[in-house]
C-alpha cells in the first residue's frame, strides 16, 4: 500500500472514544483514515474533492440523521462504498442498507481482522466500480 494507487482512504463517522481503536486496527494495512463528527462534515470533504474509497457510518443516528448523511454522501464523485456498523444486524437492516446502495454491515465490537477485511473488500469493490466506469 505504499504507492498512491494502492492507498485506501476511509472517512469514518464514529464516536470519539472509538477513534483511536479504529486507527490502531487499520494502521497495519496502511489505511488513511479521516474522522468526521457529523453528517455536514462530509460536504466539506466533498468540496475539497477528497477521494474516499470507503465511508464507515453508524446504522443508528438521531432524528433524520441518516437522510442527511445520505444526502452528503451523494455529493462525492465517485461515491465511496458504504460500510455500516451496528450493535446487531437484522435482515431488515441489512436489506435496507443494500437497498440504498450501501456495501455491507459490520457488527460491533469488531476485531482487527474483521474491520481490516471489510475495509479492504469495500475498497476493492470501489476500485473495480471506478475502473469499470473510468472514474478512478
Amino acid at each position: 500500500m505504499a504507492d498512491g494507487q494502492d492507498e485506501v482512504r476511509v472517512v469514518a463517522l464514529v464516536p470519539a472514544e472509538m477513534q483511536e481503536t479504529l486507527r490502531l486496527q487499520l494502521a497495519p494495512i496502511g489505511v488513511t483514515l479521516d474522522f468526521i463528527s457529523e453528517a455536514t462534515d462530509l460536504s466539506q470533504e466533498a468540496l475539497r474533492r477528497t477521494l474516499y474509497h470507503v465511508a464507515l457510518l453508524p446504522a443508528a443516528l438521531p432524528d433524520n440523521g441518516w437522510w442527511s448523511l445520505w444526502g452528503e454522501i451523494t455529493l462525492f464523485c465517485p461515491q465511496p462504498e458504504i460500510l455500516v456498523y451496528a450493535q446487531t444486524a437484522s435482515f431488515q437492516l441489512w436489506s435496507g442498507v443494500l437497498e440504498v446502495g450501501g456495501y455491507d454491515i459490520i457488527i460491533e465490537p469488531f476485531t482487527e481482522e474483521e474491520i481490516q477485511r471489510s475495509v479492504l473488500r469495500a475498497a476493492r469493490s470501489f476500485k473495480e466500480r471506478c475502473s469499470d466506469d473510468g472514474n478512478e
